[in-house]
C-alpha cells in the first residue's frame, strides 16, 4: 500500500488499562468541548497521583512508530504486567492525491483495543474511521512488534514515520512536514555542570526527525550538550544559532542584566556575559534559568509541524516569577504555531490560575483533567 503521508496530527485522547497508580480503566479525552484538540492541556493532582504515567504513556505510545519492532514498550506496568495503552491521535493522511481525516488509534499491550470509537464521536470529529496501529508480543516472541492484525491504513501511515526516521532537521520551528514528534523533558531536566574535555564541531544528538525525543539533564556528554548545539549551528552558519541567542535573550534574559554572546569558535562554548564584564557558560546559570533555556532552545529546534511538549511537573525548580513567564511564552507558541500542542503537569494550584484551563483566550483551547491515585478491590 502507497504510504500515507500525515498531514496533520493532534491528540484527541487516552486510555489506560491497569497502568502504575492508575489501576482499572482509565480514559481522557483531549477534546475541548468543541470536539476540538487541546493546543493546551493541564494535568493536575497530588504527587504519586499518576501525572507523570500519563505522559509516559503518550511517549511509550508514540515511540512504537519508529520502528517495526522494539525490545521493550518502555513501561513497567505493560512490560512486566498486563496492563494496556490507547493513544488516540486526529491524523490526516495525504496519499499524493487525495486526503482523508481518521483516529489512529495506537493501542499497546495484551488487552488490544481500550476504546471503539462509534460512529457519532467518529462525526463529531470528522473523522472518516478508527484505524487501529497494534503493538504487541507475539505468543512464544520475546519483543515488541507491529501486529498484522493492524489497519492497512494505519500500517501505511506508520510506514512513512518510519522512513522519515533519522532526517536532519533544517530549520527552527518545524516549518517542514507534519510529521508527529514528541518531546518529552521529564521532572529530572535542566543542563549539567560542564565537564567535557576535547570539544569537536559534532553533529549534536537527537537533531533529526524522530516520534519521541527525551531531554532528561542536557549536557552529561558533549554531543548531548546545549554547547554542541550551539557550536553546531554557528558552524552551519543557516541563522539558527542567532535566531536561538534571540529567544533566550529575549524571553529568559529579559532584563538586560545578562545575555548570551555569540559562540566562541575558539572554546567552543555559548558564553554568557553578566554586565558586559564577566563572563561564563550556560552551566553556571541559576537552576530556573537553565531550565528555561533548555525548554526554549531545545522546542524551537527539535520541533515539526505536529509536535506534541509534554513538560513533567512544569513548576521544577522555577519561582513563580519564572512559571508566569514559561506559562505565557508557552500560550504565545501555541498561538503563533498551529502544530505545536502543549501537556503539562503540576499539583500546584498556581499553574492551574495561570493556565486558567476554564478561561477562554483567543487562539487558545484549552482543557484538562484532575488524577488521583485508584486501587482495585480486592476481589
Amino acid at each position: 500500500m502507497t504510504p500515507l503521508r500525515p498531514t496533520h496530527f493532534a491528540l484527541a485522547g487516552l486510555t489506560l488499562l491497569d497502568v502504575g497508580p492508575l489501576r482499572g480503566t482509565t480514559s481522557l479525552s483531549f477534546l475541548t468541548a468543541e470536539q476540538e484538540p487541546a493546543n493546551i492541556y493541564l494535568v493536575m493532582g497530588p504527587n504519586g497521583g499518576g501525572k507523570t504515567t500519563l505522559l509516559e504513556a503518550i511517549a511509550s505510545a508514540m515511540s512504537m512508530l519508529g520502528s517495526i519492532s522494539h525490545q521493550r514498550y518502555g513501561m513497567i506496568a505493560l512490560d512486566e504486567g498486563q496492563g494496556g495503552v490507547q493513544l488516540d491521535a486526529l491524523v490526516h493522511l495525504d496519499d499524493g492525491r487525495t486526503g482523508e481525516t481518521f483516529i489512529v488509534s495506537i493501542v499497546l499491550g495484551a488487552p488490544g483495543l481500550l476504546k471503539n470509537w462509534k460512529e457519532p464521536d467518529l462525526q463529531a470529529v470528522n473523522a472518516s474511521a478508527q484505524l487501529v496501529l497494534r503493538y504487541g508480543i507475539r505468543p512464544g516472541a520475546s519483543i515488541v512488534e507491529r501486529m498484522a492484525d493492524s489497519t492497512p491504513q494505519a500500517i501505511a501511515f506508520a510506514d512513512a514515520v518510519m522512513a522519515e526516521v533519522g532526517e536532519p532537521t533544517r530549520s527552527l520551528f518545524g516549518s517542514g512536514a507534519a510529521f508527529p514528534t514528541v518531546l518529552y523533558f521529564p521532572s529530572d531536566r535542566g543542563i549539567a555542570r560542564s565537564n567535557h574535555d576535547g570539544r569537536v564541531i559534532t553533529r549534536p544528538d537527537q537533531l533529526s526527525y524522530a516520534p519521541v525525543h527525551t531531554f532528561g539533564v542536557d549536557g552529561t556528554t558533549w554531543a548531548s550538550s546545549l554547547d554542541n548545539l550551539f557550536v553546531w549551528f554557528a558552524w552551519l552558519g543557516d541563522g539558527r544559532e542567532e535566531l536561538c541567542r534571540e529567544i533566550v535573550n529575549r524571553y529568559v534574559f529579559r532584563d538586560g542584566s545578562k545575555a548570551l554572546l555569540e559562540v566562541d569558535r575558539e572554546r567552543l562554548r555559548a558564553p554568557v556575559s553578566i554586565d558586559g564584564t564577566i563572563e561564563h557558560g550556560l552551566d553556571q546559570l541559576s537552576s530556573g534559568e537553565r531550565q528555561l533555556v533548555q525548554l526554549l532552545v531545545r522546542i524551537a529546534s527539535h520541533m515539526t509541524a505536529a509536535t506534541i511538549v509534554l513538560i513533567d511537573e512544569t513548576e521544577q525548580h522555577l519561582h513563580l516569577v519564572m512559571r508566569r513567564r514559561l506559562i505565557t511564552l508557552i500560550k504565545n507558541w501555541a498561538k503563533e504555531y498551529p502544530g505545536l500542542n502543549f501537556y503539562l503537569t503540576s499539583h500546584q494550584t498556581d499553574s492551574l490560575r495561570i493556565v486558567a484551563p476554564k478561561v477562554p483566550e483567543e487562539g487558545l483551547r484549552k482543557f484538562g483533567c484532575l488524577v488521583r491515585p485508584r486501587f482495585k478491590a480486592p476481589k
